[in-house]
């Protein structure tokens, strides 16, 4: 029975590091498996230290540690459901999220706008990383998590905000420092097969004006994939990837162009804070998990 046992346990955790050695994100949104799987070939050396059966349950809790060490296997404990579940007293930065959402995945949590838990999808502020991408990369993903610019991916974000209500958050920010945001209390997307359109978008309350409200009920558009309702593609027109409409008030994933430009509504965009001639310096999206 005891050996029976065993061999469930193992399989547990050989089940969390294969399915996470599978993932189909880009690899720095994917949990970091990679020690664990090269010290696979330990399990027969751990499978072997085992007694047959333990004496006490001091000695089966030693036994999971050993088992854990031989495999380099994460603490559960450092795992959450969501960014809204991590502690309010932590730092901004990168968690482990598992549980509904398969493989585990790493999140970028910001812990400090508006009383934390709030998960970054999109983040901008120098223009290094190149958002003229296709379809494919904004379904996947694209980027560097943990302290560039990224865009985190469609097909996660419509994994995440149909397993649970969210709210959504817009952080905005010119190149003189000022600062604007726009919240919307319900935000979710459907799926690819839908071509990933904004179905949700709730009340709007903030200070940079409602720019996205044009966006609801609308598909993805990319230079590759024309789903809006205008003549011409409007990714292709206005250099970018978005929920266009025919074609957008927002437009916070096209060109990086450094504040007033003569090219209209092609840059970092919207309009109710600093208009169509005036490119972002920065910009967050973020998304939080409602109780």
């Amino acid at each position: 029975m005891w050996f029976v046992g065993t061999l469930i346990l193992l399989n547990c955790w050989l089940n969390v590091v294969l399915s996470a050695t599978q993932c189909d994100f880009p690899q720095s949104l994917c949990f970091d498996s990679q020690s664990a799987f090269e010290n696979l070939d330990n399990l027969e050396t751990a499978i072997d230290a085992l007694p047959s059966t333990p004496n006490s349950t001091v000695e089966l809790e030693n036994l999971i540690t050993q088992i854990k060490d031989t495999l380099q296997l994460p603490n559960s404990p450092n795992t959450y459901r969501s960014c809204a579940d991590v502690p309010r007293n932590s730092t901004s930065g990168l968690y482990l999220m598992a549980g509904e959402f398969r493989p585990p995945y790493y999140a970028y949590c910001d812990m400090d706008y508006s009383g934390g838990g709030w998960q970054v999808f999109q983040r901008r502020f120098n223009g290094q990383t190149n958002f003229q991408r296709d379809w494919a990369s904004y379904k996947n993903g694209f980027g560097e998590l943990s302290s560039g610019e990224f865009w985190w991916g469609l097909d996660n974000l419509y994994r995440v905000t149909n397993l649970a209500p969210h709210e959504l958050v817009v952080v905005l920010e010119d190149f003189d420092g000022i600062t604007a945001f726009a919240r919307y209390n319900r935000f979710q997307i459907s799926d690819e097969s839908d071509l990933y359109r904004l179905n949700i978008l709730g009340t709007y309350s903030g200070t940079a004006g409602d720019a996205m409200r044009r966006c609801l009920n609308m598909a993805f558009t990319t230079s590759d994939r024309d789903n809006d309702i205008f003549a011409t593609n409007c990714a292709v027109l206005y250099t970018g990837a978005w929920w266009y409409s025919n074609c957008h008030d927002s437009n916070l994933n096209g060109q990086y162009l450094s504040g007033n430009t003569s090219l209209f509504a092609k840059g970092v965009t919207w309009t109710q804070f600093r208009t169509q001639n005036y490119s972002l310096k920065r910009t967050l999206m973020m998304i939080r998990r409602l109780p």
